[in-house]
C-alpha cells in the first residue's frame, strides 16, 4: 500500500494539511482512509503529534491543537504586519477598491506555481516598455519605478529599455536584458504575440516573465499577466452612453488603437452593447493611436459632416475624449450642449468636461498596475505562489450631469479632477495625492540620477 511506503514525517504533515483544509477538525476514520494511512499507524502518528499539542484527539475525531493554533495567530499576525509594511510602501495601488453591494463577486484568480526561489537577497530585474507616446505610458514608467524605489531593500538592480514602439527593437531589448543576468523580466509589450516565443524561452531558462498592461494573447507563456479588464470599461461605459441617450440617435467612436486580442478590445466590447440598441448608429473613426491631437482632428472631421446630428461621443480613454470635447467646444459648442462623452485617465478630459458641462462616464485605466506587476514579479522570485491573472480594479466616474451606474463603485468627476495639477496628468498612478509627472523624481537601485527614465525615453 501506499500507506506503508509513505515517509513518517511526511505523513505527519499530511495530517495537519488535511486538518487544514477541513477547517481544522476531522473524523479519524475518514481522514486516514482519505490519506490512505492504514488505521494503527494512523492513531500511532496523532498520539504522538497529541503529545505536542499539534492536534487535539477525542471521541474519534482530530482537531488542530494549541501549539498550531499559536503558529497560526504568528503568522497571521506576521501577515497583517506585513500587509501594513506593504501598505505604507506602496500606498494607493495596493489597497482594494470597495465594491459595491450589487457588483458581481469575482472568482479568485488562478495561480502559477512558485518558481524555484533564487538564493540571493537582493534580485536584477529588468523592464522592457513598449513606448513612451502619450502621458498613459509615462505614468505607467513612474509607477514600476516607484515601486523600485520603495522596495530598493530587496533589489541589487533595476534596469530600463524603452523599445520606442519598435516589435523588433524591443525583442532585441529583451535578448540583451537576458544576457547581462537578469533574474526577472516585466514587460509592458508593443506586440505580446511577437513576443510569445521569447517569453516561453525565458521561462525555461528559469526567469520569470511578468507581463503588465498588454497580454493575455493565447498561449503566452508567462509568470503573471497584470492589467485593468478592458472588456469591463468598453461594456460599462457604452451601456452608460446608450441610457443616458435612451436608446437612440448617433454615436461618434474613437478609440486608440484596433486590439487584436477580441477578447481584451474596449471597442469591441462597446460595439457589442450598441449592436443591443436598434436605434443607435455608430460612425466609427480611424485609430487615433492614443494620440489626443490625432483625435481632435478625427472629431472635427466628423462634426464638420455629421453636426448636430451626433447625439453622442465614444471613446475608449481620456486622450481621445479630450480631443474630442475640445473639438466640440471649437465648433462653437456652448458649455452645456456638447454631446456626452466616455473616457477618463487624463486630467485635461476630467477639466473640459466639469468646465463645459458635458455629461461624462469612465473607468479609468490604472497605471498603478506597474505597481502591482513589479512586487508579483518579486514574489515569484521569492519563491512564492503569485496570480496568473490580475485585474486592477478602478472606480465608475461620472459628471453630476450624468447617469450613474450603480453597479460599479462610483465617484463624481467634480471629486475625480485635478484643478491644481497639470493637463497630462493621469489619474489612478497610485503614486499619491502630491503626484505630478512634471516634477517626479526618483532613485532606485541602477538608477544614479534621481530621474525617471520616462525623462528621456531612453534606453539604459
Amino acid at each position: 500500500m501506499a500507506g506503508n511506503q509513505r515517509n513518517g514525517v511526511d505523513a505527519a504533515i499530511d495530517i495537519v494539511s488535511a486538518l487544514a483544509r477541513r477547517n481544522g477538525s476531522a473524523s479519524s476514520a475518514a481522514l486516514a482512509a482519505e490519506l490512505d494511512i492504514p488505521r494503527a499507524s494512523f492513531h500511532r502518528m496523532t498520539r504522538m503529534l497529541a503529545q505536542h499539542g499539534i492536534v487535539v484527539c477525542s471521541r474519534g475525531k482530530v482537531s488542530v491543537g494549541p501549539v498550531s493554533r499559536k503558529l497560526i495567530s504568528t503568522l497571521h499576525n506576521a501577515a497583517q504586519a506585513a500587509d501594513r509594511k506593504r501598505d505604507q510602501l506602496l500606498g494607493e495601488a495596493v489597497r482594494p477598491i470597495a465594491l459595491s453591494l450589487d457588483a458581481p463577486v469575482l472568482k479568485p484568480p488562478p495561480l502559477s506555481r512558485p518558481a524555484i526561489a533564487i538564493k540571493r537577497k537582493r534580485f536584477r530585474i529588468g523592464f522592457s516598455n513598449g513606448a513612451m507616446d502619450n502621458p498613459w505610458q509615462v505614468a505607467l514608467v513612474h509607477s514600476i519605478e516607484f515601486a523600485a524605489s520603495r522596495l530598493r531593500d530587496v533589489l541589487e538592480c533595476v534596469t530600463v529599455v524603452h523599445a520606442q514602439g519598435d516589435a523588433e527593437k524591443q525583442e532585441d531589448d529583451i535578448v540583451e536584458l537576458a544576457k547581462s543576468g537578469i533574474d526577472g523580466l516585466l514587460v509592458s509589450a508593443v506586440s505580446p504575440r511577437k513576443l510569445a516565443p521569447l517569453s516561453a524561452h525565458l521561462m525555461r531558462q528559469g526567469i520569470p516573465v511578468v507581463f503588465v498592461e498588454r497580454g493575455g494573447t493565447p498561449n503566452l507563456a508567462c509568470a503573471s499577466f497584470v492589467t485593468s479588464n478592458n472588456v469591463t470599461i468598453g461594456k460599462l461605459t457604452a451601456q452608460w452612453l446608450a441610457r443616458t441617450l435612451d436608446g437612440d440617435g448617433l454615436v461618434m467612436m474613437l478609440f486608440g488603437h484596433a486590439d487584436p486580442e477580441l477578447t481584451q478590445s474596449r471597442q469591441m466590447a462597446a460595439m457589442q452593447v450598441f449592436s443591443e440598441y436598434p436605434n443607435i448608429r455608430t460612425v466609427v473613426a480611424n485609430a487615433t493611436n492614443f494620440n489626443r491631437q490625432r483625435a481632435y482632428g478625427t472629431a472635427t472631421e466628423i462634426i464638420a459632416h455629421h453636426g448636430e446630428q451626433i447625439a453622442g461621443v465614444w471613446c475608449d480613454s481620456g486622450l481621445n475624449s479630450a480631443g474630442s470635447i475640445q473639438a466640440f467646444l471649437d465648433a462653437g459648442y456652448k458649455p452645456g450642449h456638447v454631446p456626452p462623452h466616455t473616457g477618463g485617465d487624463l486630467n485635461l478630459s476630467y477639466k473640459l468636461a466639469v468646465g463645459a458641462n458635458v455629461p461624462l462616464a469612465s473607468i479609468d485605466y490604472p497605471p498603478a498596475m506597474g505597481i502591482r506587476a513589479f512586487e508579483i514579479l518579486l514574489s515569484s522570485l521569492q519563491g512564492a505562489w503569485i496570480p496568473q491573472y490580475l485585474d486592477i480594479a478602478s472606480p465608475f466616474v461620472t459628471s453630476r450631469s450624468g447617469r450613474r451606474n450603480p453597479a460599479k463603485t462610483h465617484l463624481w468627476a467634480e471629486e475625480r479632477v485635478r484643478w491644481d495639477m497639470p493637463d497630462e496628468l493621469i489619474l489612478g498612478a497610485g503614486l499619491g495625492a502630491a503626484y505630478n509627472p512634471a516634477a517626479f523624481r526618483v532613485n532606485y537601485p541602477g538608477n544614479h540620477h534621481n530621474r525617471s527614465s520616462a525623462a528621456t525615453g531612453a534606453s539604459r
